[in-house]
């Protein structure tokens, strides 16, 4: 794959043309896009010249909101800002940033205040395809997703979107950051070689897996499963001291049954991408209805992880994240036994 460079990018149903080499992102022909909705301008600028803002009391002293506005001051790293889904800004905080630090921020923050702005239902998690069906894997930052993501891809799935979702009105997951990031000790229990991957950014032992070392879907894909990840030792139903049966039984991927509505409807709120920015936006209405519409038509369920990166491949192995009333088996199994005691 050649060297990507600065130009036109296409992610989460926005064009942008960037000053700065995205190679998290699809690059676009400009010729293909002629015609379609105008380019949001990614370019450094001088944060001094900004104009004074009427901050949201939903802001903190990094970050400043209002509505149509975003601006983050990360010490050490620069500042950035996004303002009526038309443009990203960004400033080093001195000559020593590289790229790649300003790109951690310009693709993630970013890049999610730019959708927000625009309207659109961001979720943090990640997005997979397979035979062209997707599914939504949710969870905070360390529930496991990219780890979950790189097992599955090599089993034949094929990366959407990683860390920012975005999920249209008609149930489509479009493309995405075409990236993973995965900690030192899952690249490690994973046998991949660490010390050949880029950092995700300096001071951090947490590494970055890009296009080319991945399979990944260029179009929209309909969404058709949403799980919301809890590793074992956080499921309330798993207690220390189990027996031989138990002990097997955390090596294993469990799903709950689909939540109803107004479950699913809290666990997409909760997953918001920074739910703050979207109350300081005035966005939250918003994202209510967008979440409690896709409540409605994409079944969401909890998917129980082994808490192990290689128990986690390994338990792969034996479902189908497509089914999963394949992965309820086992507790239905278990119930059944109990209630005939």
């Amino acid at each position: 794959m050649p060297a990507a460079s600065p130009g036109i990018y296409q992610a989460l149903g926005l064009y942008l043309e960037s000053t700065l080499v995205l190679p998290e992102l699809m690059s676009v022909d400009s010729v293909a896009i002629t015609g379609s909705e105008p380019l949001v301008e990614i370019v450094e600028a001088d944060h001094q010249q900004w104009p004074t803002l009427e901050a949201s009391p939903h802001s903190t002293p990094t970050l400043q909101l209002a509505p149509q506005e975003w601006r983050l001051e990360l010490e050490g790293i620069g500042w950035f800002r996004a303002t009526g889904a038309e443009r990203l800004e960004w400033e080093r905080w001195d000559d020593s940033v590289s790229d790649r630090d300003i790109r951690t921020f310009v693709v993630t923050s970013g890049l999610g205040a730019l959708a927000i702005q625009r309207g659109a239902l961001v979720l943090h998690g990640t997005a997979l395809e397979r035979d062209g069906e997707a599914i939504l894997l949710l969870g905070h930052p360390a529930a496991g997703k990219s780890t979950l993501a790189w097992c599955l891809l090599q089993d034949g799935w094929r990366l959407l979107s990683s860390e920012l979702v975005v999920v249209s009105p008609d149930g489509l997951v479009l493309p995405g950051m075409h990236q993973l990031k995965l900690w030192h000790d899952a690249a490690v229990a994973l046998e991949l070689n660490w010390a050949q991957l880029p950092p995700v950014r300096k001071g951090l032992k947490r590494y970055a897996l890009l296009a080319e070392d991945l399979t990944c879907v260029p179009q929209a894909t309909p969404l058709r499963l949403i799980y919301g990840l809890n590793r074992v030792k956080e499921d309330s139903g798993q207690e220390d001291g189990a027996e031989v049966e138990d002990a097997k039984e955390k090596m294993s991927l469990k799903a709950s049954h689909n939540f109803s509505q107004t479950t699913s409807l809290m666990r997409l709120r909760n997953n918001a991408f920074q739910a703050r920015v979207y109350r300081g936006m005035d966005a939250e209405a918003k994202l209510f209805m967008q979440a409690a519409a896709l409540a409605r038509t994409v079944p969401v369920h909890a998917l129980i992880v082994p808490d192990g990166v290689k128990a986690m491949a390994e338990s792969l192995k034996k479902v189908d994240l497509m089914q999963p009333e394949s992965m309820q088996q086992r507790i239905e199994n278990k119930e059944e036994a109990a209630s005939n005691d």
